[in-house]
This record gives C-alpha cells, structure tokens and sequence, in this order.
C-alpha cells in the first residue's frame, strides 16, 4: 500500500515538473525577446510575433504614467498611458529629468503626470491648435513637429524639425533625455530611422513609441528597424496592443492580431 502511495506520489511530483517547464517554456517563448537573428527565410507573418514580444526580466519596476478612459459602443479602453521603468540607473531623477513628448494631440494626461513626478516635459505637436507654451510650470508646449529633416512647411502647412535641430534649437545639444516619447500616428519610421542613421538615441535613457504595422509590404522593413534599434542596446521592456486596433487591419489578410503597439525600451549604457 505504501509502495503504490509512493509510486502515485512520484508520477504526480514528475507530472508537476513536466508541466511547470512546459509553461514556463511557454511563456518565454511567448514574451521573452530573443537575440536578433537574420530575417530573410521569414515571411512577414513570421515576423509579426517579434513586434508583440518584449523581455519580462528586462525591468522589476515599471509604472504607466498617463491614461484616459476611451468609451465607444462596444468597446471601452484606456489610452494614452506610456511605461517608464523605474529600476535603478535607468529611472528619471525628480527634479532633473528632462521627456520629449512628441504627439499629444491636446490630452496632457501623461505629460502632467510625468510632471508631477518631477521631470521637465518638453511637448511637441503641430496638429494642436489652441495652446500656451508654458502649459504648466515644468511643461512646454512647442507647435512643431518631429521629422527625419527639417522643414519649414510641410504639405499641411506645419513645421517639422529633426531631432537635432530640436535639441540645438533647446540648447539641449549635449543634454542627457530620460524619457522619449513618440505617438505620431505611423510617422514614427522614417523618424526612427534617422535616429539610428544619426546615433541620435546615444544619449537617450528610454524610448517609448506607438507602432503602426499597416500592410504586409511595409512589415520587413519595420522589422529591420527594430532589430537594428535593439542591436544598437535598447532592451524591450515594455509590449502592448492598443484594444482599439485589435484585429483591424491585420485581419484582411487573414492574420490575427493588432495594428497598432504601444513600446518601450531602455538604453543598457545607463544600466547600473
């Protein structure tokens, strides 16, 4: 009787085993973002998991700053939110930290709160009409938008400036940015392609950006991007599908899955 108690024990301890490696191979294989590797066997629908992973040791302490309750008839979400991890080395110092919020689209919910924080929050949009540029006593609102070169208007009549120009226009030239943020709508590529032409991130603690996969041409493309931004040392912190997109544009062509992304990184050069 004892025998057979132990034999049933032993399976049961061996079937526990089995099934937390599975799991927990599972979940690695699911979020865990592995090292890059080279894309040309890959279709575009191969690639798609590689937008929603993200590495979940990456970060111990994050925290969403921002956020407003979007309600539609049949679907009611938060948005507008953006991760910051707070782990040590990586995290904004109050009362030092400098945020480029590029796209704002006049909701101030995360540029106040980064504030409130303690960080100065620099705010660019040029699709915002009614401002003031000092929104508030560390906020200030710029009406100009980030572009991969400067342009004094553009087809809609708006200014857009690079990155550089920014930061000179700023005297920010050799300013170390705690927090960059970018909601520009699907213009975000060719921006984030200047920045890794330009080594415009070097001095960049954490990137935060909303992607847009749109078609599957564009797919390899955005991609390469990616792959080259981690490879340049940010490590993805932070993945998450914006519950407005989910399976919109994606499920024409018969894949499932999100258009749009909210991510997050943070450079390893800061890490302690």
């Amino acid at each position: 009787m004892i025998d057979r108690w132990r034999q049933s024990a032993l399976v049961s301890f061996i079937c526990l085993v089995l099934l937390g490696y599975h799991q927990q191979k599972l979940i690695l294989s699911t979020f865990y973002l592995p090292p890059s590797t080279p894309n040309g066997s890959l279709t575009w629908k191969e690639m798609l998991p590689f937008f929603f992973r993200r590495d979940i040791l990456a970060c111990k302490t994050y925290y969403e700053f921002g956020g407003v309750i979007n309600r539609l008839p049949s679907l009611t979400f938060l948005d507008g939110q953006k991760s910051v991890c707070l782990d040590q080395g990586v995290a904004p110092v109050p009362d030092q930290c400098v945020v480029y919020s590029f796209g704002n689209n006049g909701e101030w919910s995360f540029d106040e709160q980064i504030e409130s924080y303690g960080c100065y929050v620099y705010v660019f949009d040029p699709s915002v009409w009614y401002w003031k540029h000092h929104h508030s006593k560390k906020v200030l609102f710029y009406r100009v938008g980030i572009g991969e070169k400067d342009d004094e208007r553009n087809e809609r009549g708006w200014k857009i400036m690079s990155l550089t120009s920014l930061r000179q226009m700023l005297n920010h030239t050799n300013t170390i940015i705690d927090y960059l943020k970018m909601d520009i709508e699907g213009g975000e590529w060719p921006v984030l392609s200047r920045w890794l032409d330009d080594g415009d991130l070097l001095n960049v603690k954490q990137l935060a950006m909303e992607i847009h996969l749109e078609n599957p041409e564009s797919i390899p493309g955005k991609y390469n991007l990616l792959q080259r931004l981690e490879a340049s040392g940010f490590t993805r912190f932070f993945a998450r599908e914006n519950p407005y997109t989910t399976n919109s544009y994606l499920n024409k062509y018969n894949v499932t899955g999100p258009s749009c992304l909210e991510l997050a990184w943070y450079n390893t050069k800061f890490v302690r």
